[in-house]
């Protein structure tokens, strides 16, 4: 670290450590320095030697520690998805068993609604039989009324032609007699 921003000023400190940690107070102080603080102590740096990130020497020990438990996780991952696998193995035989007795339930339906479909259209051919029937009754009815009143009619003629015939007879029994009728006589000898 030197009092100003080149190498021809003086050297304030040459035991800067690698990985010391500095505060930054101006980037670019001029011919490729840097203004920087240490503790109390203030000075000017080459840019070249100043670091972002802390050094390699000093991440080592926080990466390895990443790494062990990163390992310990990806352990516990491997744990969990084999756990996760024979789960998967188990539902995935249980979703096959499923199908199975929902295929086996979907054809026991499909046998059921061809059952049901038959008593339906019988019941629904016994409804037309009955309004048939129905029908067919009131028409007998209105022919055994008719056939009443034809046989009616019928017996009504029947006795009119019997009374007409007796008055035409009466009154052929009383006009008949009053006519004489000349009688021819005949020559056989």
């Amino acid at each position: 670290m030197r009092t100003g921003p080149s190498n021809e000023y003086r050297i304030v400190h040459r035991g800067l450590k690698t990985g010391t940690a500095l505060v930054l107070l101006e980037e670019d102080a001029g011919n490729g320095f840097s203004k920087v603080k240490n503790g109390d102590q203030e000075g000017y740096i080459p840019k070249q030697y100043l670091m972002k990130n802390s050094p390699a020497f000093r991440q080592l020990p926080a990466a390895l520690d990443r790494v062990r438990k990163l390992e310990a996780d990806n352990k516990e991952l491997e744990k969990l998805l084999t756990e996760r696998d024979g789960q998967l193995k188990e539902v995935t035989s249980e979703l096959g068993k499923a199908d199975n007795k929902l295929d086996r339930q979907q054809v026991e339906m499909k046998r059921l609604q061809d059952i049901s479909a038959e008593p339906l259209a019988i019941d629904r051919r016994n409804q037309q039989l009955v309004e048939e029937n129905e029908r067919l009754k009131n028409q007998l009815q209105v022919l055994q009324a008719e056939n009443r009143q034809l046989v009616r009619d019928s017996s009504l003629r029947w006795y009119l032609f019997g009374g007409g015939t007796i008055l035409l007879g009466i009154i052929l029994g009383l006009f008949l007699p009053m006519l004489k009728i000349r009688k021819k006589e005949s020559a056989w000898v």
